[in-house]
Formats: structure tokens, sequence, C-alpha cells
């Protein structure tokens, strides 16, 4: 419903990744699993929030193929007896997890208030096109797919909608244009002899939410949720648990075929009340901001002209949408579910309000702990400041670098850390580009050809570090993220330190090459290095071990944490420091405005990283650790904006 700074880092950012475990195409090759007999059914979106409870509902009575993208996730839903088929539905290479299955639930969806239509016709429309192609070739019995009450969405109060009185057309915004595309596609394969059922279900909410509640929590802390007459509107909204049951019914019940059914709870109320009911559960005070419907409904479309124009990052802090959905009752009809499907809620809207606020409690409880625990075991408090400086940068064109982005230069800056350590003094995360950068040799050449580098000599690190009274002597330790131009070219300008670096980054400082990105004429000259140290001290109980495999005690005193970040180069290392909830990421992204469009990176940037699959997984990792601690500063090298002082 809004939008928010975390809106980089939403799973819906469509990063995803082709590594971890799964089952092959190979293995799904017969109609009813051979020990049980039981029916096969295919879930898509299952590593999602609504696709997980579909999961959940059928493991035990089907044999349940569970598709994502998500390994982390997958790996959960194996433990509840599913079998994980980790692919994108999108994907042509998808369709022989199609082969023998009875049963299709088509979860999966690019669902956002904001985004680009060629993302949303990509997803929603074609890759549905491709789930129903797919379930009429391999002669599945029945496909199930959830579209979206949001395609009734108008200025104006509407009570009781009737499945037929759907819309042909809705301009609100491109998710609600796509789904009533994708509805189309699902008659027209009906029409061609595939069994079909279109459910439209209302607000989901249940434990595990990632949207609704989150998005509620962020806007009341932030600046007050937008309150329109009162807040007396009607909405439905659905206990997740109740669309599962009646994905259940949907598949075998008869009548069905070829219908559309509206799923909520029945219970729809004014939605201040509904809201204060989630705040109270989660222990927030409800902050309000009493807003002219007609003047906020225009602002929001300005502001949607506004980023569409500029191309911006994220979503506008208000959409029509947005507004409509609070302005406006909506409450739907669901009579015909009840008649043919069966459909009855199991699970009342306060028994979901009630244990989300719970688990919510629970949740935010042991995040706390583990931090405070972790930084107690830790002993931090010994970083004083941390200062950014941009010690040179490149510029390409975001075109040609990312599939789908207009074109448009953009200055990737090299930023270093200075890191002020009450016991060790003065260390550096990286060093910049250095004037070396532009020697003669043909590989420096041809990496300026391809990133044309901008540099002053009074950018250089040790210049920047001088102008703030600093000398090089004091600099005996440096932290190296990996070892690539605009990372160490300033390493020669210090000497007598110790270089800490996992492995990886080491042994590509001493067999230097251009598959590695790594240049002989910008190594340090031998002597300036005194010790090359790598991380020892690996910890198995600090909070982000949850979010990541290798975590390390850099300095032995908790102050500073190493975490690898595979991907972009082998060994990468990112910094999390505790003091300031800071956590540098070096190159895991290009920049935060760039994190939704990673995954569409062409293939000569790709080329680059050492391993693709693995920095899209260093990025999702990411991405969780800021949704699930909005306190976090995630900090890109890359990142544009101002150099930033800690401290």
């Amino acid at each position: 419903m809004f939008s928010a700074d975390t809106g980089y880092w939403q799973d819906g950012m469509s990063v995803n990744t082709n590594g971890g475990k799964g089952v092959g195409m190979e293995e799904n090759r017969v109609q009813t699993d051979q020990n049980t007999g039981q029916e096969t059914v295919l879930v898509t979106g299952a590593t999602g929030f609504l696709g997980e409870y579909v999961v959940k509902r059928l493991t035990g009575k089907y044999h349940v193929l569970a598709m994502g993208r998500n390994t982390e996730k997958g790996r959960h839903l194996e433990t509840l007896g599913a079998r994980f088929c980790q692919a994108d539905f999108t994907d042509r290479s998808s369709g022989d997890f199609f082969r023998g299955v009875s049963y299709v639930i088509h979860c999966g969806a690019l669902s956002s208030v904001w985004g680009k239509w060629e993302d949303f016709y990509r997803t929603n429309v074609e890759g549905t096109d491709m789930v129903a192609r797919f379930c009429h070739q391999y002669g599945v019995k029945r496909l199930i797919y959830i579209s979206s009450p949001s395609i009734y969405a108008q200025k104006r109060d509407q009570y009781g909608i009737r499945e037929e009185e759907a819309p042909e057309h809705n301009d609100l915004n491109g998710y609600i244009r796509s789904k009533l595309l994708a509805e189309q596609v699902i008659r027209r394969w009906d029409q061609k002899g595939l069994e079909t059922v279109i459910l439209r279900p209302r607000g989901l909410i249940g434990i595990g939410d990632t949207s609704l509640v989150p998005r509620l929590l962020a806007a009341n802390r932030r600046t007050g949720i937008p309150l329109f007459r009162d807040g007396n509107n009607l909405i439905d909204l659905t206990s997740v648990e109740n669309v599962a049951l009646a994905c259940e019914l949907a598949m075998t019940a008869e009548g069905a075929q070829g219908q559309a059914f509206h799923i909520t709870n029945g219970e729809p109320a004014p939605f201040r009340q509904l809201l204060e009911q989630f705040l109270a559960a989660v222990g927030e005070k409800p902050r309000y901001r009493k807003l002219p419907f007609g003047l906020v409904y225009g602002l929001a479309a300005l502001l949607e002209k506004y980023w569409t124009v500029r191309e911006l990052p994220g979503e506008p802090p208000l959409t029509r949408y947005t507004v409509c959905t609070l302005g406006y009752a909506q409450t739907m009809d669901i009579d015909k579910a009840g008649k043919i499907l069966g459909y009855c809620p199991e699970k009342t809207l306060e028994q979901s309000i009630r244990e989300y606020g719970v688990w919510w409690r629970k949740q935010k409880k042991s995040r706390t702990a583990a931090t405070r625990g972790d930084m107690e075991t830790h002993k931090p408090c010994q970083v004083t400041k941390v200062k950014l400086y941009q010690c040179g940068s490149c510029c390409n064109d975001v075109a040609f670098v990312y599939r789908g982005l207009r074109r448009k230069r953009r200055v990737f800056p090299a930023r270093v850390a200075l890191i002020q350590h009450k016991r060790l003094g003065n260390l550096l995360y990286d060093t910049g580009y250095s004037m070396n950068i532009f020697g003669k040799s043909p590989f420096l050449k041809l990496y300026r050809l391809l990133n044309p580098v901008s540099l002053l000599p009074e950018e250089e690190i040790s210049s920047r570090l001088a102008k703030d009274r600093i000398g090089p002597e004091s600099v005996d330790i440096i932290l190296l993220s990996h070892a690539h131009p605009d990372h160490i070219g300033g390493l020669g300008q210090f000497t007598g330190y110790d270089l800490i670096a996992f492995p990886e980054v080491i042994e590509a400082l001493e067999t230097p090459g251009l598959g590695k990105l790594v240049f002989r004429e910008l190594l340090p000259p031998p002597g300036h290095i005194k010790n090359c140290r790598t991380p020892r001290q690996q910890l198995r109980e600090h909070f982000l071990c949850r979010y990541f495999d290798k975590v390390y005690d850099l300095l032995g005193d908790g102050s500073i944490i190493g975490v690898k970040l595979d991907g972009h180069s082998l060994g990468q290392m990112g910094i999390w420091i505790p003091d300031f909830d800071l956590f540098l990421a070096a190159d895991a992204c290009w920049g935060r405005d760039l994190i939704r469009v990673t995954p569409a990176m062409r293939l000569l940037p790709r080329l680059i990283q050492a391993d693709f699959p693995l920095l899209l997984d260093s990025l999702r990792r990411i991405c969780r650790l800021k949704r699930e601690h909005p306190e976090v500063q995630i900090v890109f090298t890359h990142d544009q904006g101002e150099e930033g002082t800690y401290g």
C-alpha cells in the first residue's frame, strides 16, 4: 500500500537465483506418486506468502511439487513434505515440471502497486500463458489461477461486488491491467479444452505476511497513515489459510470449470477499525493524517507521472491505487464460492489478527534479543567514526548494463571507508582508484574503454586523508573487499600495514590476470604489505548467521564483522559495523537504485561476475537482512549521493 525506503529491498524486485538444490526435471515423470498413489499438484510461486500456505495445506493429501526461485524457502518447503522445483515459470525450461501433474495452482505473479509495464506483462500475462500452455500440453486436469479483486478498483464505493461485474479494462496501474489480461488468457485456454478456475482473494493476512502489515507499519512510523472520510469505508480481508482452503476446493469442485470466484472472510469492516486492531496486536499506536481525497488523488497522479518521466527507482510515496484503496469501500460477494466450491471460511479475522500479533511480537523480541546478546558477546563500542570518501569514479550507460532500461549515463563512485577504532586507530575498507589506472598497458586501456574513469590526484585516498590531517603512516590495517581496480588502487600509497581479506582475494593478488580483473600494474610494490591475513574466527551464533553462511570476527573484539558475499568476485567481503548498524556491501550490487534490475544484467557485464547466480543469492540475502532489520544502513560501493559520515 505504501512506499518506504524498504521498497528497494522487497522480493518483488525480481532478485532470484538459479543455485541451490531442488528436484531435477527428469525426476517428475508420473501422474501419481509411486509409493502412495497420490495425485500430483504443482504449485507455482510456492516460495511466496500464499504459495507456502497452499503447499502446507496440500502436502499429505497430494504429492506436491513446489515451484519457486528462493532456495532458502525451498528447503523449508521440503521439510513440510513437498519437493522443491527451483524454476521460474516464465522460463520455457520449466515446462518439463508439468509432465505427469494432475492439478496446477498458479500462485506465481509479479505483485506490486508500481512497476514497469513490460515486467508485469512478461510475468503476469506471458508467464500465465506459458503455464496454461504447459498444462494443456501435458494433460493437466485443472488449472487454478490466482487473480486479484484489485481489478475492481475505482474512485467510488462498491458493495457486494459480484464476479460477473469484472471490468474489461482498468488502467489504474500496470498490475491491475496485467491481471485482467491474464484472466483473458485463462478463459481462452478454457475454451481450448483446458479446465480452469479463477480465484480472486482479497487482502491476504496471516503469519509470515511481508507486504500488507509491514507496509502499514512502515507508513505509520514514518509519516502517519493517510485517513480519508474518517476511515469508515468498508473493506474485505482474507485469512491466508482460507485462500489455501479455496484452492484445494477449486481443484475438484464440480461445476467450477470456467468460473471465477471471490474469496474473502466475509467479514467486511471499516478500514480504521481493522487498522487499529492490527496495530494494537503488534503493540503500536496509530498515527493518522486526515487529508482531502481529491487533493491527495491529484498529488498521487502527479507523483506517478514524475516517477515515470524521470525513471526513478522504487515506487512513488503515493499512488492512485493506494489512495482509492484507502478512501473507498470495496466489499465482495462470496455466495458463488459457497454454493459451487463449498467454500466456508475456517479462520476468522479476529483469530488471524491475534495470531499475527503474537507472531510479530515474538519475532521482534527474538530479533532484539539476538542482536543485543550478540553485541554484548562481541564487545562493540570500539568504532568511533566511519567516513566515506569518493576516490574517483567510472561512468557507463545503464542501458548497456541492464536490459529494460532507457539510455542514461550513470556515475559509479568508487568509495572508501575510513574506520576510526578506539584501540587500533585508523583502518581502511578498500582504497579506491589511483592515478595508476591511467597506465598504458593494453589491459588498462581496455578497462578504461569499457569503464571510462574519472579521477583527479586530489581524489586519491592518501590525498583525501591528508585533507583530514590523517597521514598514511597511521593506517595499520586495510580490509579489502575484493581485488578489482576501483578497490585496490590505493594499496601502494601505504606501507607496513596488515591486509585482511578472504583467501580467494589474496590468491587473486598473488596471481593477477585479466580474467580476474586484477591488473599487475595496480598492485602495491613488494614490502608495502607487512602481512596478509585471512579471517579465522568464524562465528556460529551471531545474528548475521541467519542471513549469511560465512561470518567472521575480523579483529577479535566484535567491532567489525566480515561476511562472505560471493558472486561479483569470489571471496568478496562485506563488513558489519555494529556500533552504527552499518553494513558495507561492496559490489554485491552496483547501487541500491539498481537492485530491481540486477537480474536483468546483460551478457557482457555478467561475464565480469565471477558467478552470477551467487551474486543474485548474495543480494537476496542482503535484501532479507534489510527487510527484517529496517534499522540497518546498507551501503554499496557505487551508491549515488553524498559521501556520508557516521559518528
